[in-house]
């Protein structure tokens, strides 16, 4: 029998279609976070703020913070994106511009955390790790603290944009509450 390209690259096709699809995963697969709820003191769903050229409701700021905590609750904890979110936005100089947070948000705390906001999210990464917009929402969650029904307690510390901020700076959006 005579193998030509055509009839290799058939065979190929067949034996690669019989294989598990897990079998081809991503390489860079990442375990997800659960969807356990957060305790929280933001914004309610029907909140809605503007913040840059987005507009974003509760649920929205909700759900970023939501998959921040969780992420961090993997074992080990994970971070999404090439800027490895959620991690530690703990000082109150953006730039040049003062940002002020809520007494429950201490600067110079690594627990301050700022998480990229999208409309209907929460942000996972976006193709090649890179898609995150100019919106962040900053938390404050201790790895400790627990609300009242078990579940991790976070301290809603406000929105901040890089829209109209100098160049890798942030300026402070409405709180939304």
């Amino acid at each position: 029998m005579k193998f030509t390209f055509a009839t290799a690259s058939i065979l190929l096709l067949g034996l690669t279609s019989a294989l598990p699809a897990e079998d081809f995963a991503d390489i860079d697969e990442r375990a997800e976070p659960s969807n356990e709820p957060i305790d929280w003191d933001g914004p309610n769903s029907s909140a809605s703020v503007n913040c840059g050229k987005n507009t974003y409701d509760g649920h929205d700021i909700y759900l970023a913070v939501q998959h921040a905590v969780n992420l961090g609750l993997l074992s080990p904890p994970e971070t999404r994106g090439a800027k490895n979110y959620p991690h530690p936005f703990d000082h109150n100089d953006s730039k040049g511009v003062k940002l002020n947070f809520p007494a429950h948000c201490p600067e110079n705390d690594a627990n301050r955390k700022e998480y990229p906001l999208v409309n209907n999210g929460p942000y996972n990464g976006g193709k090649n790790n890179k898609k995150y917009g100019d919106e962040r929402v900053v938390f404050y969650y201790d790895g400790k603290a627990e609300g009242v029904d078990g579940h991790p307690l976070v301290y809603y510390c406000g929105l901040m944009t890089h829209v109209g901020a100098a160049k890798g700076g942030f300026l402070q959006c409405p709180s939304g509450k």
